[in-house]
């Protein structure tokens, strides 16, 4: 885009890589733990993987993987574990249902005071959903390649 408007290199970059508060604050986009809606959380509609896609399909090990990586939630084993057992008795559609999930598999005596307990869980399937690592990758390393050389700080 840079090279179409005559720029070849450049001094510096910004990302923005924060989300959008609309996308978050809009109940039906799936994004809240605090409002019922279809567990979707895709930044882009058009994208096929939701949310409940995984909640629902990916493996025990997969979903902790994601769950302490990307949340890095201490408890990500046990609400794997739990997501797993309520999974098998009916599919998870809906936030609700997973933040019923999550609080069971949180101890109670572990809930944090100013954090709820499926934060850290839905940053997680957020981030996974999105593939949000790998956009985070792509913009870095086309900043990167953009730089002007040897104007070492």
């Amino acid at each position: 885009m840079l090279a179409e408007i005559g720029i070849k290199a450049i001094d510096g970059f910004l990302l923005d890589v924060g989300v959008s508060s609309h996308q978050l604050d809009t109940v039906e986009r799936g994004f809240s733990f605090q409002h019922d809606a279809p567990l979707d959380m895709r930044m882009d509609q058009s994208a096929e993987t939701t949310a409940a896609e995984l909640v629902n399909t990916l493996s025990e090990e997969d979903l902790c993987r994601v769950i302490r990586e990307y949340g890095e939630e201490r408890w990500a084993k046990r609400i794997a574990a739990f997501i797993i057992k309520r999974r098998e008795e009916t599919p998870i559609a809906t936030t609700l249902q997973l933040v019923d999930v999550i609080k069971a598999a949180v101890p109670k005596g572990a809930w944090e005071v100013r954090l709820h307990p499926a934060t850290r869980t839905f940053q997680a399937l957020r981030i996974a959903v999105n593939d949000e690592l790998a956009s985070l990758e792509k913009g870095l390393s086309g900043g990167v390649r953009l730089l002007k050389k040897g104007k070492g700080w």
